[in-house]
């Protein structure tokens, strides 16, 4: 069969099920590009996988580095990613038939049950309680909680999927503009005292995964900082306006070449606390590192961006 086991995602062939029940239009209503036509079996093989945006949802935050190693070693592509009042990280990603395999990476909703048969699911790897993390398991539940926690939009090229079900693509977001009061992160942090605060900013080339190992070097230098004491208060993926980029290159000191790189793409911005986190960021990376983690600092350190600007970050 050319379409996709309907729990899961869209029959190819049939556009009424890629059509969200709220708002259904007519067929002859429909942009020509958007109707799915009759595909043979050959046809169906030699098109390009067809990525499907799946949720999840967890409140495993100092795991988050290995997290995000996790699912780029099963090929997911975040594509959306903020930090609620509650302290729960929202996913949005990216795969060919997403849906299942995120079910299967996240593990039965029983603890005991993933612990025991599943002992490499997130849920069996990381959680001490079942709701630690969650993810809905049918495309319509999953299409219906990517429009709930993301109305404004994912971080990512539009597909015909995405258009057809109403989630919008290419999101620049509405919190990062001109004004002194704009931010990176919008969610209020809770500072410790005594404690100091630094905003990081990975540049989008830094969440390309790489081909031989599918890790990014952001995933690993993220492993790395949560592994050095630092804690997340704070965290977004955003695409930053063209008409803020000026501002972004003053505020985090870089120069022209590297900030063009922001241009359309996304980047991921947090907000980390520790002792000493502002004055010797990067001491402590150093101070922290074994071998490999030296070899990965001194070839991506230059592009980690840092600022101490609390009142922009």
């Amino acid at each position: 069969s050319s379409g996709i086991n309907a729990e899961y995602g869209p029959p190819r062939t049939h556009v009424n099920s890629i059509i969200s029940k709220e708002g259904r239009h007519n067929l002859s209503d429909l942009p020509e590009r958007l109707v799915y036509q009759s595909e043979g079996i050959l046809k169906s093989m030699l098109a390009a996988p067809r990525l499907l945006a799946a949720l999840l949802v967890t409140s495993q935050l100092q795991h988050f580095g290995k997290i995000m190693k996790r699912l780029e070693q099963e090929e997911f592509t975040i594509v959306g990613l903020y930090l609620t009042r509650d302290d729960r990280a929202i996913i949005c990603v990216q795969a060919e038939n997403s849906i299942y395999k995120l079910k299967q990476l996240v593990g039965p909703a029983d603890l005991k049950e993933a612990k025991s048969s599943h002992q490499f699911s997130l849920r069996a790897s990381f959680a001490s309680q079942s709701d630690e993390f969650y993810a809905p398991t049918t495309y319509e539940d999953s299409v219906r909680s990517v429009r709930e926690y993301f109305p404004r939009g994912l971080c990512c090229p539009n597909t015909l999927d995405m258009q057809a079900e109403g989630i919008s693509h290419s999101h620049v977001d509405d919190i990062v503009g001109l004004t002194g009061r704009r931010q990176y992160v919008s969610k209020p942090c809770y500072l410790k005292p005594l404690l100091q605060t630094v905003c990081v900013v990975f540049p989008p080339d830094l969440l390309r995964s790489a081909k031989h190992t599918r890790l990014s070097p952001a995933s690993q230098l993220i492993t790395l900082i949560q592994s050095c004491q630092f804690e997340i208060v704070n965290l977004r993926m955003l695409t930053i306006p063209l008409n803020h980029l000026p501002n972004f290159k003053s505020l985090f000191k870089i120069h022209s070449e590297m900030s063009q790189t922001f241009v359309s793409r996304p980047c991921l911005a947090m907000v980390l606390q520790r002792e000493n986190a502002a004055s010797c960021f990067h001491q402590i990376l150093e101070g922290y590192s074994n071998k490999n983690n030296k070899n990965l600092l001194h070839t991506y350190s230059h592009m980690i961006l840092s600022s101490t600007n609390r009142q922009k970050c």
